[in-house]
């Protein structure tokens, strides 16, 4: 096993990864599909691809997307071909599933997990049973060698969604994370053709750091170190450890290839260049090559040793950071002298600045965090301006994090539109009866519609919520709400009782709905029991739609019964388990509702993360 993956290294030019491909070759020699899961830029593609060339076997790719219907995977009928001869062989266009099974090739799906649901399913028999039915043409059996190889980013990416538990027993799973230092080194010298060591040490170095910053969500692959060696030598007319031109090519490179997290109070090009000098510094000091130019800047000081101003010197202080548009600057400012705050926010000019910048800044975070402190010290009319400003950031942050998703899809026959690719033959055939000179009218098209459903967001306010969180449960909302646009949906919060914050039947209204989370008072006990029993009177006013509810708490029953009897009545109820008390709240109550509810579970560890865990939940 060992000399077939050296053979494999060295043909197709992998390095490292002799325990993936020893399991790759043990999986493929027992006839295992095989699922990679690994994030963006592991080489699981590479190495599936080598897979297949290694055996000798034909190779039939798919990219998957929410687009990619069950018809596209198996095939489909040609519609003028089969208006004219019938449901045949002849006029059935296989797709890469039928054709793989049909020759005994390697089917190969990247990004399985961005495939809708409905399609993924329709692999299960092919990998169980190793046959498919094909209507009006019957079964179409597997030949021997036929293999599906799939590929997976982690449920974090968005866009992907999690691959049913009936799929995900017919794989073996390989995991691919991301290659030592020395290996991602010797990739960027092959793939860059670069034969300076400095160069591609810093550049590495870079791109794993991005990995481990507290403020990076995502860091990025070697691709990124790539970039970056064949950036500094265009930039660069000879070698050097100069820091301009480092963070000049780190942030064309990483830009694109990194996700900041959404507490940052730091923009993107500066936690770039902090990373930058904080490699070149390190390298400079562990002997490191520096040729000519600018020096390693090694004297920025940290935040923390900023000394206190008087009132007088800080409003100048502020005044300078918000003319410059540096908006964490003043933040840091305020934070460290909070008895300050309202004084300074006297200055009518001060006041101006710091709206106009809020509503300008990116990233958006430290705009909820200033305006969200400052609320309190501001007169009436001030304090309305920067509600209006919070609530618009809060949606606008929405929107950005939700991005694009996978929803829900169903098929409806519709009447013949251009730009349908997809045609209900038998209907259309049934229209062609009994007429000489058929027409567009009489062709039906199957179109991919939106799938309807209802949801209940039920959230926890009770006295463990403490302010600071309500920004973060306002812009959780703000993404629940923006996830299921178009949907049906009902947010309630609740402590001693539930209160219906949004009923399932209203209309969206997003600003009003974040204004009155914004304006949440929490306090007081924890009853699950009543609020579970009310998000579920919301989602029976529409049962006929696909319903689920969302259950945000931290699991601590202060008040009423037992709620695990009201979790079994939801057709679906998830649970996100949050730090909202001392010591984690009651994880095995969670665990219980979710198993209950027939739904997941999941626990954030970090309260900033709410957001996302509700995007994960929905997927």
């Amino acid at each position: 096993m060992q000399q077939k993956v050296k053979v494999i290294q060295e043909r197709y030019k992998i390095i490292g990864r002799e325990e993936e491909l020893e399991k790759a070759l043990a999986a493929v020699s027992s006839d295992k599909h095989i699922l990679f899961e690994g994030t963006v830029g592991v080489g699981k593609t590479v190495i599936a691809m080598a897979l297949a060339n290694h055996f000798n076997r034909k190779f039939h790719r798919v990219d998957g997307d929410e687009r990619y219907t069950e018809h596209k995977l198996t095939g489909w009928f040609d519609p003028a071909l089969a208006i004219a001869k019938g449901y045949t062989r002849e006029t059935f266009m296989p797709g890469p599933l039928t054709q793989a099974m049909m020759e005994g090739s390697f089917l190969f799906i990247n990004e399985l997990n961005r495939m809708p649901e409905g399609t993924q399913n329709v692999l299960l028999p092919a990998m169980d049973e190793r046959q498919i039915i094909i209507p009006k043409i019957g079964t179409i059996k597997a030949k021997t060698g036929f293999l599906i190889i799939a590929t997976q980013n982690p449920e974090e990416f968005v866009g992907t969604s999690r691959l049913s538990e009936a799929l995900e027993d017919r794989f073996v799973w390989i995991r691919l994370d991301y290659q030592s230092e020395i290996e991602e080194q010797k990739i960027v010298q092959k793939e860059t053709g670069c034969k300076n060591e400095d160069i591609i040490t810093v550049a590495v170095r870079i791109a794993r750091k991005t990995r481990e910053d507290p403020d990076i969500r995502h860091g990025a692959s070697v691709r990124g170190a790539m970039d970056i060696t064949e950036l500094v030598q265009r930039l660069s007319g000879s070698v050097t450890l100069d820091q301009e031109v480092w963070t000049r090519a780190a942030i064309m490179a990483l830009a694109t290839k990194i996700d900041l997290q959404d507490q940052t109070i730091q923009k993107l090009e500066n936690v770039i260049k902090r990373i930058v000098t904080s490699v070149l510094s390190e390298y400079a000091k562990s002997g490191g090559k520096q040729a000519a130019g600018r020096p390693v800047d090694t004297t920025q000081k940290e935040e923390g040793e900023k000394k206190k101003s008087s009132t007088s010197e800080l409003s100048r202080e502020v005044k300078a950071a918000l003319g410059e548009g540096n908006l964490s600057k003043a933040i840091y400012l305020l934070e460290q002298n909070p008895q300050s705050i309202s004084q300074i926010l006297l200055e009518e000019n001060l006041f101006d600045m710091m709206i106009k910048v809020a509503e300008h800044s990116e990233p958006k975070w430290p705009v909820l965090h200033l305006l969200f402190m400052t609320q309190t010290s501001l007169d009436p009319t001030r304090r309305r301006i920067a509600r209006k400003i919070l609530s618009r950031t809060i949606v606008r942050m929405a929107a950005q994090i939700v991005g694009r998703g996978i929803s829900p899809t169903e098929y409806v026959n519709v009447p013949f539109q251009p730009g349908l690719e997809e045609f209900d033959l038998e209907e259309t055939l049934e229209n062609k009866l009994s007429k000489d000179l058929p027409d567009y009218r009489d062709i039906v098209c199957v179109e991919r519609r939106r799938k309807e459903r209802a949801f209940s967001l039920i959230l926890d306010a009770s006295n463990s919520m403490q302010m600071e969180k309500i920004v973060i449960a306002a812009l959780a909302v703000g993404v629940f709400a923006y996830r299921l646009w178009g949907d049906h949906y009902s947010i309630i919060t609740f402590k001693d009782h539930a209160q219906l914050v949004k009923s399932i039947k209203d209309s969206p209204d997003m600003e009003k709905l974040i204004d009155k989370m914004l304006d949440l008072q929490p306090g007081g006990l924890t009853n699950i029991e009543e609020a579970l029993q009310k998000g579920l009177e919301e989602l029976e006013k529409l049962r006929e739609l696909e319903s689920a509810g969302i259950l945000i708490t931290d699991g601590w029953v202060t008040k009423g019964g037992d709620p695990t009897k009201i979790a079994g009545e939801y057709p679906r109820l998830h649970v996100i388990q949050v730090p909202l008390a001392v010591g984690g709240g009651d994880s095995q109550m969670c665990v219980n509702l979710a198993k209950a509810g027939r739904g997941k579970y999941s626990y954030v560890h970090d309260f900033y993360q709410l957001p996302h865990a509700i995007m994960n939940t929905l997927k």
